[in-house]
């Protein structure tokens, strides 16, 4: 029951304060007066929830902050829910308490907060307090316009629909849900626990385990050949072993001779290098003996040819020694010449006394420098003769020096003579014949003893002649084939070993899928059974139209029939009865009087009305458990016509008046205020719109 309601800045009421009593309430005004508004204050004070779209619209426009403020008992104990919004519609603060001390309005915090991610859910507090949640009191306690009647205007169908949403078939839909959801998680661990794999793919492992026998008798089959193949190159690789093995004795000496064969070459060449250069030296020293002989022949002549030229080069210098003193002493008497200068008629510049012709051509001045030209073209002269000798000078002396150098070798080669000349050419002469004998290349060597030069030389060509008698026959040749023919048999053993490997890889698989996929197939055939039964539990169990919610909504039909008739007889209508029965997929409504079954078509209007009020009385009773015990009709008299709007009236009234009724409290909202002016209502509320929002005032 609902004790009393606070509303500040919600909606259209800037302050409004509700007290309610057991009976019938009225809310009277006109449209747009704020009478609705009541019940998204009550809703929403409850569930957090309304009518009006977003929490926004909930603000009365201008507010800062709404709030409201919802006392209502249950049975003995009295509660609080408080919820505050800010101008954005967000919330800032919900309560629910119970109240101990009335009079002191001591409260106990049951929850704060609608934080349903931790399980802290106001809501959910107060729909476990009232037994109801907001979707059911929206059916059974609160009627909106013209849905008084629906319930037996509704079609058969939606009436089972609704019943449905009553009793709770949705937690049967849940359930279904839920069973379908554990037989997905219960395959997920299948597919888990067994590769990927449920009870859905059971024929699609077998067909695999199928499909992999037939891989593994195809592999076996290709294994057996290439084992086969494998065996036969082992043998062959056997034989060509062997075959090099008998060869590479004969390899070895096959190199060995080759190595001394290379020896004996190396060591002819080397022999004939040096005695090319032997003879190459002995060439020299002939000719060089010849010369220095021939140079100690010229000595005497070179000596008295150097002594001469050294005295014409004595004799040279000093005519050159005279010619400079007698140009100096020209230049001198120039020079006097040049201060004394003789008169025309031949007397002297100084005395007048005349001079004599040799005096006068002592200083004439061109006699004086005709001679010193002459004298300098005669230095001229004997300067180029004198280079002459000197060059001469050089030659002799380099002739000497020549003489010196011969007198020295020869002196240091012991030759003295004519007879050691030819000691020296007879030697050179030998050392060439013996270097013809020696080819000048050597790349192959057909007869080793012609290369016989010393014992060394001797004892290669032997050990060389005892080789070649020894590899007689030997064709490298075919020790390269052997060779090579291993190396093919070997690269195709390792790439038929390769194949070997993979087809055993295979092999392996096959076994290993085959027994893994058995093993799957086994764990998947044993849960089949399992999943039938849960899919047995699921269809029959919790499906909406099985036999458990067949019968739980027999008993609930067999209940609000019951309870619709108890409410029903005490409208004294003439109708004894109401029942309601489901048949295929709806459910029917039938009432009974004296005479029988009475077609609902038939019915007046105040009987329509009385009908769908035990209904609603009946499903709000169930659905509350006694424990919401009121209920709420938004205009129920629209739409209706003046003979059911009068019925509505009396009934209301009448069943109603100071909570005698089944619910102790009925609150009516209506714009049609003069239906109840002849009636006897507990509390009227009459609602306008003022400057300032709402205005509520008690009649």
């Amino acid at each position: 029951m609902i004790k009393a309601i606070e509303l500040v800045n919600f909606i259209s009421h800037r302050r409004t304060l509700l007290a309610f009593n057991r009976g019938v309430t009225i809310f009277v005004g006109h449209n747009g007066s704020g009478k609705s508004s009541i019940i998204d204050a009550i809703t929403f004070a409850l569930y957090g929830q309304h009518t009006r779209k977003t929490n926004k619209n909930l603000v009365r426009r201008g507010s800062e902050v709404s709030w409201l403020n919802l006392r209502f008992s249950v049975g003995s104990k009295e509660y609080n829910a408080y919820r505050r919004l800010g101008s954005n519609g967000q919330s800032q603060l919900a309560k629910f308490d119970q109240v101990l001390d009335s009079g002191n309005i001591v409260e106990k915090n049951v929850v704060s907060g609608e934080r349903k991610q931790f399980g802290d859910s106001m809501s959910g507090e107060i729909a476990k307090t009232l037994g109801i949640d907001y979707k059911k009191l929206r059916v059974a306690a609160v009627v909106q316009q013209g849905e008084l009647s629906s319930i037996i205007d509704s079609k058969p169908k939606e009436f089972k629909e609704l019943l449905n949403s009553l009793i709770g078939i949705d937690r049967l839909d849940t359930a279904y849900q839920t069973m379908y959801e554990v037989v997905d998680r219960f395959r997920e661990r299948l597919r888990d626990k067994n590769g990927g794999f449920d009870d859905k793919q059971i024929a699609s492992i077998k067909s695999a385990i199928q499909s992999r026998n037939t891989d593994l008798q195809d592999a076996e089959n290709q294994l057996k050949k290439l084992e086969a193949q494998r065996d036969l190159l082992k043998e062959q690789i056997f034989h060509t072993e062997n075959e090099i093995q008998r060869m590479e004795p004969l390899i070895l000496q096959s190199r060995e001779l080759h190595s001394t064969e290379d020896a004996l070459v190396k060591y002819v060449t080397g022999k004939r290098i040096s005695m090319a250069k032997e003879v190459e030296r002995l060439d020299g020293l002939v000719s060089e003996t010849r010369e220095s002989l021939k140079a100690i022949s010229e000595k005497e002549e070179v000596e008295i040819n150097l002594q001469m030229i050294k005295s014409e080069i004595e004799e040279m210098e000093n005519r050159i020694v005279l010619n400079e003193r007698e140009n100096g002493r020209l230049n001198g008497v120039l020079e006097c010449a040049k201060r004394i200068e003789i008169r025309d008629d031949g007397t002297c510049p100084l005395c007048g006394s005349p001079v004599q012709v040799e005096i006068q051509n002592i200083f004439d001045f061109n006699i004086i420098e005709t001679e010193i030209r002459r004298k300098i073209e005669e230095r001229k002269k004997l300067l180029t003769e004198k280079v002459g000798l000197k060059t001469e000078e050089r030659i002799m002396e380099e002739k000497e020096k020549k003489i010196e150098s011969a007198e020295m070798f020869l002196a240091s080669t012991c030759v003295d003579g004519s007879k050691s000349i030819l000691d020296l050419e007879s030697e050179l002469e030998r050392g060439k014949s013996d270097l013809l004998r020696i080819p000048q290349f050597l790349i192959k060597i057909n007869d080793p003893r012609q290369l016989v030069l010393d014992d060394f030389s001797k004892s290669l060509v032997v050990n060389i002649i005892n080789l070649r008698s020894q590899t007689k026959g030997l064709k490298m040749q075919d020790y390269t084939n052997s060779k090579l023919k291993k190396t093919k048999l070997s690269n195709e053993l390792l790439d038929l070993n390769a194949k070997l490997g993979g087809i055993e890889v295979i092999i392996g698989e096959c076994k290993n899928t085959i027994d893994t996929s058995n093993k799957i197939l086994l764990a998947l055939e044993d849960a089949v059974g399992l999943l039938n039964n849960l899919e047995k539990i699921r269809s029959k169990v919790f499906n909406r139209d099985g036999p458990v919610a067949l019968r739980l909504r027999s008993w609930v039909l067999k209940v609000l029939s019951a309870k619709a008739s108890e409410y029903l007889s005490m409208f004294k209508i003439g109708i004894s009865k109401i029942d309601l029965t489901e048949k295929a997929r709806d459910v029917q409504v039938t009432c009974y009087g004296i005479y029988g079954d009475i077609d609902m078509d038939s019915l007046s209007g105040g009987e329509k009305v009385a009908v769908a009020l035990a209904l609603r009385l009946a499903i709000a009773q169930m659905v509350s458990l006694n424990k919401l015990d009121f209920i709420i009709l938004d205009e129920p008299t629209i739409h209706l016509d003046e003979e059911r709007r009068k019925s509505l009236v009396n009934i209301i009234s009448d069943f109603f008046k100071e909570g005698l009724g089944p619910l102790s409290q009925i609150i009516i909202i209506t714009h049609d205020a003069e239906i109840f002016e002849d009636s006897d209502v507990d509390d009227v509320f009459r609602f306008t719109m003022g400057a300032n929002g709402s205005v509520v005032v008690p009649e």
